[in-house]
């Protein structure tokens, strides 16, 4: 009877002793229910053997004589080992998840904080660009000009300005660097700041264009362009002079009719000797829109596949010929989103329309 009562004991004590780890275990890793599941068992298999010890101490006088109780002690015995055994072993595993676990919260939370930052820098990226451009167009008598533009990402490679110069002629220029994002957003930062210096000291549209292709050139890297498009309007003589580096514009007539102003010019940066020419004047006729764009908005594409394209844009012109410029220019933009409304924005959407009275 003592050997019965010393396996029972040792049994005991090593089922104890698995308890108490789950228990610990199950305290520290309380997130993870195997451990819950695992105590639970070891608490109720200590149980079960307290049990079978009272049930073996009842049957004392007569136990040596059954050798399947016998059996029963020693698998007692063996599973309390090696339940205790198993506890023991998975430990580790369980603190390597929960190092891991936690490393991984670390990360995310560093991961997130850099996101967040980026973030921050972004729209204050985009918010700086914005001051570079126009806070309002230029007002000038007889005629009714209005700008917009949207970035595709945070911030756009887009370009419009507007210079007023002191013999009554005003100057207006639409720009697009080749991609979009940051990197063409810096770049027309620079294109910029030079074509505002250029346009204080000369007006004639081909001069401002060649000037402008030479300090481009000497920075651009080798596959990069912008192209652009410039526009005198003499305000005066209601003549408009033009010139175009890869880009061009139109005039759209009160009855329909459309004329393309094409420039003959690469575009900037391509070839940085290139001297552009200026065009002959273009007489501005009442109920007439000039429409500057780029090529974000013909280009859009809805699901199909298919662009909206310079009809369509110029058909919206025409058909809101009698709104201020202002709100042509919304409803263009409107348009083009009606067109293509489950398909994210590609390429940044610029435009100037100027109306003449």
């Amino acid at each position: 009877m003592t050997a019965f009562k010393f396996v029972l004991g040792l049994a005991a004590a090593f089922q104890l002793v698995s308890v108490v780890l789950a228990l610990r275990l199950n305290a520290i890793y309380r997130r993870r229910f195997a451990w819950l599941f695992i105590s639970g068992a070891a608490v109720l298999m200590l149980v079960g053997m307290f049990a079978s010890m009272w049930r073996v101490w009842d049957m004392a006088p007569t136990v040596e004589n059954h050798p399947a109780i016998w059996a029963e002690c020693l698998a007692t015995l063996m599973m309390a080992i090696l339940f205790f055994a198993g506890i023991a072993t998975i430990e580790p595993i369980f603190k390597e998840n929960e190092e891991a676990r936690k490393s991984a919260e670390h990360e995310n939370e560093r991961l997130s904080a850099a996101v967040q930052h980026t973030l921050e820098e972004m729209i204050l990226a985009r918010q700086i660009q914005q001051n570079f451009l126009p806070k309002k167009p230029p007002e000038a008598e007889g005629y009714d000009v209005a700008a917009i533009s949207l970035p595709a990402e945070w911030t756009s490679g887009d370009y419009f300005d507007f210079h007023e110069t002191d013999d009554g002629k005003l100057i207006a220029v639409i720009a697009d660097v080749s991609g979009h994002g940051v990197g063409p957003a810096l770049l027309m930062s620079s294109a910029r700041s030079y074509f505002r210096e250029i346009v204080q000291h000369y007006e004639q549209p081909g001069e401002i264009l060649s000037r402008w292709n030479k300090v481009i050139s000497s920075e651009i890297k080798f596959g990069d362009f912008i192209t652009a498009w410039v526009a005198v309007i003499d305000l005066e003589k209601h003549v408009l002079t033009f010139a175009g580096a890869g880009h061009n514009a139109w005039l759209v007539s009160r009855d329909g009719a459309v004329q393309d102003l094409e420039g003959v010019g690469p575009p900037l940066g391509v070839v940085g000797d290139f001297e552009f020419t200026c065009s002959a004047e273009v007489p501005l006729q009442p109920g007439q829109i000039l429409l500057m764009a780029t090529d974000g908005i013909p280009e859009t594409e809805n699901l199909a596949g298919q662009q909206w394209g310079n009809e369509r844009m110029l058909s919206i012109i025409h058909a809101r010929r009698g709104q201020p410029a202002e709100r042509i220019v919304a409803d263009m933009v409107d348009a083009v989103s009606g067109f293509a409304p489950d398909t994210p924005r590609r390429d940044d959407v610029t435009a100037i329309v100027v109306k003449v009275a």
